[in-house]
């Protein structure tokens, strides 16, 4: 059960639909980081403090939810 907390790569060579998850997952990750930092910035500033909350949850769901696009289009 280790494996659903942080799969490994089954292989290296997962063909075009496995590169493409990968890609999607982590370009996707990059996004979800850069929305999380711009959440901190307005919660720094605390003039946008529910705008923050919903960027925060909106890069925690596009995180988990780039995960699964790697599950499904690379089989890992």
């Amino acid at each position: 059960m280790p494996n659903v907390i942080w799969p490994r790569a089954l292989s290296s060579h997962v063909g075009a639909s496995g590169f493409v998850g990968r890609a999607i997952h982590w370009l996707g990750l990059a996004l979800a980081a850069a929305i999380l930092v711009t959440a901190l910035g307005f919660a720094i500033d605390d003039w946008a403090m529910p705008l923050a909350g919903w960027l925060a949850s909106g890069a925690v769901v596009m995180a988990l939810s780039t995960r699964g696009v790697r599950y499904l289009l690379a089989k890992e």
